[in-house]
């Protein structure tokens, strides 16, 4: 597959259900994420892992790039997410990334305040761990 495609596959995999369940697009069956490895990327303030989605039913199965953020919520907007959080060495960050969480919940943890932590795919925000 190409990059391009894997990229689309994504989008389509947590763009249209937008209730954070991973639904795979060739059966309908669950996905699973597994993180495998660190990948070493000096831009980025949080370690990524080489991920791989796979279905539990049938033979599909993806390689990409994720991370998790300790965080709150700073604004968002129908697009994006600003979480503050803190890097590996302790010093304070604000990411700003797309994702497709619910308004209700981002809602929420603006009001709130509370440290969660947020499943990052391919620079999306796919869900709240927590």
């Amino acid at each position: 597959m190409s990059f391009k495609k894997d990229l689309k596959i994504l989008e389509n995999i947590w763009g249209e259900t937008k209730g954070g369940s991973m639904t795979c697009p060739q059966c309908q069956g669950s996905l699973t994420i597994i993180q495998v490895e660190p990948i070493d990327n000096g831009e980025n303030p949080y370690t990524p892992y080489k991920t791989i989605i796979e279905c539990t039913s049938c033979s599909f199965r993806l390689v990409t790039e994720s991370f998790t953020i300790l965080g709150s919520v700073k604004n968002f907007d129908s697009h994006h997410v600003e979480i503050g959080s803190w890097s590996p060495s302790g010093s304070r960050v604000l990411s700003r990334h797309k994702h497709i969480l619910s308004y209700d919940l981002l809602k929420k943890l603006t009001k709130t305040g509370e440290l969660v932590e947020f499943l990052v795919v391919n620079n999306q925000v796919v869900q709240v761990i927590g």
